[in-house]
């Protein structure tokens, strides 16, 4: 009898084995690619905007209008208007030759590809509060390391629903201080992989771009970060080999970005 009630528990434990490895594999694969639920995880932060639309904010009508005109000059064949002659009463203002223009141009892909000017600045609020997640993710990674994912992820999670990210969205309408909150993590993560990588030379790219986005989206934002990014830099140098090439690689990569967004800050 008792080998007949064996048998059984025996055949249940083989059936349930596969599925318990494939759990396995699948949590060992998910765990290395927790960035992928950031979307999912972003879905309360912008349903709001998804449910109900452009918020009632303080400046968010004022950019639906930029992005409006800029899509209005690029029609026109202008791709960078320097000078908007339908402001200030029909006597024209030189409104994207002095506030970064990077975030309209987003909003005004977005708009090209088929979305509304509404929906298209809402959309771009929705790409930037992921891009934001995603880059605070590779930053908390690298700083707490690659076996950490669950607490990259805490921290990508926790930035992306950042009281003040949020109040830039919903009360403010600022898209292009929304866009500089995205682009800093991003910042930080290739300035201390320069410090920390093998190959330092192979993140001067990432530094030049992050950089020039950061000028190009939210020059106010720029004017604040060189201070605490030198400080995050010495910090950082001082813990790991002190070499002046690693120093030398990240002025290479200051100054590409200094010539990536010269077409903005040179005039």
């Amino acid at each position: 009898m008792s080998d007949s009630i064996a048998t059984p528990n025996r055949s249940s434990s083989a059936f349930a084995a596969p599925w318990q490895s494939s759990l396995i594999r699948f949590y060992r694969w998910l765990q290395q690619r927790l960035w992928l639920l950031l979307p999912l995880l972003a879905i309360p932060a912008i349903w709001p905007l998804l449910k109900m639309g452009l918020p009632l904010s303080a400046d968010g009508t004022l950019h639906l209008l930029r992005v409006v005109l800029l899509d209005h000059h690029i029609s026109n064949g202008v791709l960078y208007p320097r000078w908007v002659p339908e402001l200030f009463t029909g006597l024209g203002y030189p409104v994207f030759n002095f506030y970064s223009p990077l975030a309209y141009y987003l909003a005004e892909l977005l708009h090209l590809i088929g979305l509304d000017f509404v929906a298209a600045l809402i959309a771009s609020f929705a790409v930037l509060i992921v891009f934001s997640g995603f880059g605070m993710y590779r930053l908390a990674r690298d700083v707490l390391g690659s076996r950490h994912t669950w607490a990259a992820l805490v921290a990508a999670t926790a930035y992306m629903y950042a009281p003040y990210l949020l109040t830039n969205v919903y009360i403010r309408g600022a898209i292009a201080e929304v866009g500089a909150q995205a682009w800093l993590p991003w910042v930080f993560w290739s300035a201390r992989r320069m410090l920390t990588a093998a190959r330092p030379s192979q993140y001067v790219v990432a530094l030049a771009l992050t950089l020039a986005g950061l000028a190009l989206t939210h020059n106010i934002t720029l004017l604040f970060t060189p201070l605490i990014l030198a400080a995050y830099i010495m910090v950082v140098w001082v813990q790991t080999d002190r070499s002046p090439v690693r120093l030398g690689w990240i002025a290479v990569g200051l100054v590409a970005a200094m010539g990536v967004s010269a077409f903005f800050w040179a005039p």
